[in-house]
């Protein structure tokens, strides 16, 4: 019972299960909908459902419910099994007559995201994730910000010109984050020029979004970029800048010691230069000078 219990909580069995699931999930949108193929597809992603269910079971009894959450991509699994629940009960209850059954279809493809824990350096690369968002955030909510004035901007301006990309707040935030990405950013000027007789208009469009892509996407995005990849990318010069500091501190320390006084009681005494003798030194005498016989 131990060995099978092994076996299917095993990483090995988990990937298998997953990716044949990915497979299942893949071909279902493939096959039309009803027919004997779609029904098989079905009922493998059912199995693969109850399988996870059973895995989570399964690790909990062995670990105790504390240890098991404690762990953070048991929180990420356990979480994706709760939203894949709603899979079981699919067969026997008709979702087809509520708006929900889209909700429960996408909600699968989440299961997919399981495998991202086996990654190699998965760990690193969340961390790394993790550091460069919280270095980014301060950016990003100017840049919210930034988008927010133009865009209430554009709707009190260019509503009446095009309705359809200023015709309220939400609708210009969009269309301005679509200018600040510089990906086509002049479509929406040219449109909006064009709606208009006033050459005027038309000019003052132009250089509003003209500032917008220079605000928004060449500087602000930019920056957010720059932060976040040289976030990620700390940890590689990390043991670089480690060892950097350790030879600074020893550096000081060394200096510490050769501007420390060397007069009578200081306990400390400076070497003598290479070829002196030190006895000579010590008793006053300068081998130059002495009537001594040379040794």
């Amino acid at each position: 019972m131990g060995r099978l219990r092994d076996f299917l909580i095993a990483e090995a069995t988990v990937v298998s299960v997953i990716l044949v699931n990915a497979a299942a999930i893949f071909l279902s949108t493939t096959v039309p909908e009803g027919s004997f193929r779609a029904q098989i597809l079905e009922r493998v992603d059912i199995a693969c459902v109850a399988y996870f269910v059973m895995e989570a079971v399964l690790k909990i009894q062995c670990s105790g419910w504390r240890a098991y959450i404690r762990a953070g991509w048991n929180r990420f699994d356990f979480l994706i099994v709760i939203l894949s629940l709603p899979v079981l009960i699919e067969p026997f209850v008709d979702f087809q007559g509520f708006g929900i059954v889209l909700v429960l279809r996408l909600g699968r493809l989440f299961r997919l995201f399981r495998v991202m824990r086996f990654i190699p350096h998965i760990d690193h690369l969340t961390v790394g994730i993790g550091r460069a968002l919280k270095a980014s955030i301060g950016v990003l909510i100017a840049i919210l910000i930034v988008n927010l004035i133009f865009a209430l901007g554009g709707t009190l301006l260019f509503g009446e010109f095009a309705p359809a990309h200023f015709g309220n707040p939400l609708m210009s935030m969009y269309s301005t984050f679509k200018v600040f990405t510089v990906e086509g950013w002049y479509e929406i000027p040219d449109l909006i020029a064009e709606s208009t007789d006033s050459d005027l208009m038309a000019l003052w469009v132009r250089v509003y979004y003209v500032v917008a892509v220079v605000v928004g996407g060449l500087l602000g995005l930019s920056l957010a970029n720059a932060i976040f990849i040289d976030e990620m990318t700390a940890d590689n010069t990390r043991p670089l800048e480690d060892k950097i500091d350790e030879l600074a501190r020893e550096l000081k320390a060394l200096r510490a010691i050769i501007e420390r006084p060397s007069g009578p009681g200081s306990g400390w005494v400076r070497p003598p230069p290479e070829g002196e003798d030190p006895s000579e030194r010590d008793s006053g005498k300068n081998p130059e000078t002495s009537n001594d016989p040379p040794r």
